[in-house]
């Protein structure tokens, strides 16, 4: 009787490391699946379209945030607009951001609390952080968490196969004061998340 005891311990024993076992491996290839969908942001299902994704500019005009903010050539120097359309290319309603990524220079460079941005719809009505008509430095933009190295100017949703118009300003604050030529470069981008 005890042999048969014991066998039965030993195959209840057997039994419950397989269920742990088959447990560990299921929450293992459930965090696998979760977490391989969750990094694989399709974020080409909204794509950007500009003349140019790449703005440099230089300190020979700063302006005022007044006039920055009504900028409507493409003037090289202190201040630069870019027209740009977003477009879902999805057949769902995505949520996205514009961001932009900054061209580190490492000498030159015109300091981030002097660049100034102002980002507007298709109707020239100011969006998101800028609608309190509020013109943010490089520096007042938060970074993205899992863009370290780019800044957010404006997150929406986007329904599919929709188009958005915007345009962005940039400009050297009047406050900035330079003896030599320095200069700013960012990348405008942006994904669905």
């Amino acid at each position: 009787m005890r042999k048969s005891k014991k066998k039965s311990n030993l195959k209840l024993n057997v039994n419950v490391v397989l269920i742990v076992i088959i447990v560990i491996l299921s929450f293992i290839l459930g965090f696998m699946i979760y977490y391989n969908n969750k990094s694989n942001i399709n974020e080409a299902d909204v794509i950007l379209y500009a003349d140019s994704e790449n703005i440099t500019i230089d300190s020979t005009l700063p302006v005022n945030d007044k006039f920055g903010k009504t900028i409507t050539d493409d003037i090289s120097g202190g201040y630069k607009t870019v027209d740009f359309d977003i477009v879902n290319v999805s057949s769902k309603s995505k949520t996205y951001q514009i961001y932009i990524t900054k061209n580190n220079m490492n000498t030159n460079e015109i300091n981030n609390d002097y660049v100034k941005f102002y980002l507007t719809d298709g109707n020239n009505s100011p969006v998101g952080r800028f609608e309190s008509n509020r013109s943010p430095s490089y520096t007042d933009l938060n970074y993205i968490k899992d863009k370290s190295s780019s800044k957010i100017l404006y997150s929406d949703k986007i329904d599919k196969y929709q188009q958005k118009k915007f345009v962005i300003r940039v400009w050297v604050s009047d406050n900035y004061v330079s003896s030599s030529d320095n200069y700013f470069s960012f990348d405008i981008g942006v994904r669905s998340v």
